[in-house]
């Protein structure tokens, strides 16, 4: 092949069409492979070998070891909770039917800074696991009975400050936890029906929720008003006082559903646009509707759509969208991640329970074509650069 390529050059000036036919065809095999390679090789069907394989996970929690804490629905059996050992690997029941039959009372299953879970079962309570124990955390009557939706927690060094978004009759609240103490619910939503609740900094919390306004006062129809998403800004300083909402942002259609935290970041998620908050001053909306988001092992918030959908997005600083093979096939129910995955659980379009897993590692990697183009670009490369160099050596040490 040297030889072949040293001929080429010595006659350039005869060859001069057969260089741009070559470079005309290199051109239009590299367009076709990139087109080839236009979408994003990640995401596909995962093999279920797990304990929730054929139920439908409701809610789940994965461990910073891999392992997690599931909720599992099946039409003949019914729901049942349960934690993997995170050292064996065996499945241990927290609920089922068979036992203690309070799966459907399970109200949120969350991860806390310091990897335990925590879920609510009956009012005044949170549950939590952590490695193989569970600890009741059963909260006193005296300033009134409340369901628990959610919590969130804020380490420092002073302690961990937790704060709780309570079900108070028709209405939603939050409640700081002093010691084992809640404090009285906040005076004054604001109209407001509270999703969620997440620490952001010391004495400041976040809040997700929904604004009904007057019917037909936003000029949406009388008989039926539109809820309009609400990012809401709580003051709390872990003491007995009781919180107080500091600022409310409205924002235009669809629901703020779930947060993420992403490189200095908290990524919200909605269904018609979403927000990357940098601050209480600074807020971005970005335009990438989702159904959940997750932050992956890098950092990496994954935008999952609806069912159908045929892009993801994903930030990292930058919101990236990534076109997909094949549609989403998933109607969501739980998201997660795991190592080099993100899962998501719920059901294809015929109902039946499925998992479908994003390979964050993927895309850029040799098993992906634009991967293997890369290497092939490298490989070929270094051969013809090689030869003109061996050629011009050659050249180079030849008497004159």
């Amino acid at each position: 092949m040297a030889d072949g390529w040293r001929r080429l050059l010595e006659e350039e000036s005869e060859h001069q069409w057969l260089s741009m036919a070559a470079f005309l065809v290199f051109v239009l095999l590299g367009a076709f492979a990139i087109g080839a390679t236009e979408h994003f090789v990640g995401a596909g069907l995962v093999d279920e070998g797990a304990a929730h394989a054929g139920g439908l996970v409701v809610d789940i929690a994965y461990h910073d070891d891999g392992a997690y804490t599931a909720l599992v629905y099946s039409p003949e059996a019914g729901y049942h909770l349960f934690t993997e050992d995170r050292v064996t690997g065996e499945v241990i029941s927290v609920y089922s039917p068979q036992t203690d039959d309070r799966g459907a009372d399970v109200r949120f299953l969350k991860t806390m800074p310091n990897d335990e879970v925590l879920f609510s079962v009956k009012n005044n309570q949170v549950v939590g696991i952590l490695g193989n124990t569970m600890v009741t955390y059963e909260y006193p009557t005296t300033n009134g009975n409340f369901g628990v939706l959610d919590v969130a927690e804020h380490e420092s060094t002073g302690g961990t400050q937790r704060l709780l978004l309570t079900q108070e009759g028709a209405n939603t609240s939050v409640r700081g936890v002093v010691g084992m103490n809640p404090t009285h619910a906040m005076s004054t939503s604001l109209g407001v029906q509270w999703h969620a609740v997440e620490a952001y900094s010391e004495g400041l919390w976040m809040a997700l929720g929904s604004h009904h306004s007057t019917a037909g006062a936003d000029g949406s129809s009388p008989a039926t008003p539109q809820a309009r998403p609400v990012l809401g800004w709580i003051a709390w300083d872990g003491t007995n006082t009781t919180p107080v909402v500091q600022k409310v942002q409205t924002y235009d259609g669809g629901v703020f559903h779930s947060l993420a935290p992403s490189n200095g970041a908290i990524i919200i998620g909605g269904t018609t646009q979403s927000l990357a908050v940098h601050s209480a001053e600074r807020v971005e909306v970005l335009d990438a509707p989702s159904s959940h988001v997750v932050r992956d092992s890098d950092g990496t918030v994954w935008f999952i759509g609806a069912l159908g959908d045929s892009t993801v997005h994903s930030y990292d600083g930058v919101l990236s969208t990534h076109v997909l093979g094949r549609p989403v096939p998933v109607d969501q129910s739980a998201v997660g991640s795991s190592g080099d995955f993100v899962y998501v659980h719920g059901v294809d379009e015929e109902g039946e329970p499925i998992q479908w897993g994003i390979d964050i590692q993927a895309n850029g990697s040799i098993e992906s074509g634009r991967g293997f183009l890369n290497l092939l670009y490298l490989l070929v490369g270094a051969v013809v650069l090689g030869t003109m160099l061996r050629y011009a050596w050659v050249e180079l040490r030849r008497p004159t």
